[in-house]
């Protein structure tokens, strides 16, 4: 068993890191406009890697709901009042719409954001194998985006994670500011995350690392 996951009993229970790199503080909950709901494969759950789980921290209106239990299938319909919102499906497949501040104002409902999250591949599967998905509008961020986050290979030039799709999403929905404070957030996590991999215990170690990169 690697250390990684030999000392997981010593990290925060809430952020999942070393105490002495808490970051539980910053996980202050946005008071979001548009809902999200997030339909996570079912192998995300334990992964210290998922960058969703903090969205659901850093959110109020916000919920995870898994696919792929057996005892369980997905609900989203009974997640939200039909009749309030548009829900659109955030990923950019073969025939996704650019999310714009035009295309929000032809719709005669506010949106409701429903994302995928999973790997790159598990993520193209959910629409068409998920009843309640497949007449879905799909809808893609307008720009191409580089993503800070570290902790897993992007699967293709301009993709970002979970949490950065949100946080650029709710940008356009909601406002630029829950989207500069959301990724502002997701910077000190990232870093944290990061650097923990390679071994620093405390904030010292962090600030040392960061001056010479750099950023402070």
């Amino acid at each position: 068993m690697s250390s990684r996951f030999a000392n997981r009993n010593k990290r925060c229970p809430n952020c999942k890191i070393h105490p002495n790199l808490c970051f539980c503080s910053l996980l202050v909950k946005e008071q979001n406009r548009t809902p999200i709901r997030i339909v996570m494969h079912k192998a995300e759950r334990t992964l210290t890697t998922n960058t969703a789980y903090f969205c659901e921290k850093m959110l109020a209106d916000c919920q995870i709901h898994i696919r792929g239990l057996q005892e369980k299938p997905l609900d989203i319909e009974g997640s939200f009042n039909q009749e309030d919102y548009t829900p659109l499906y955030l990923f950019p497949d073969e025939d996704s719409k650019e999310l714009t501040t035009e295309f929000l104002n032809e719709l005669e409902r506010p949106p409701l954001l429903i994302v995928p999250d999973g790997s790159w591949a598990q993520a193209k599967k959910f629409k068409r194998r998920e009843s309640s998905l497949k007449n879905l509008i799909s809808v893609k961020l307008p720009t191409i985006n580089e993503s800070i986050y570290r902790l897993r290979t992007s699967p293709a030039p301009g993709a970002v994670c979970t949490y950065e799709a949100i946080a650029m999403a709710l940008g356009i929905c909601d406002g630029r500011a829950i989207e500069n404070n959301m990724l502002e957030v997701f910077k000190v996590i990232t870093d944290r995350m990061y650097y923990s991999r390679k071994g620093i215990v405390n904030l010292d170690q962090l600030s040392e690392i960061l001056k010479k990169e750099g950023v402070n």
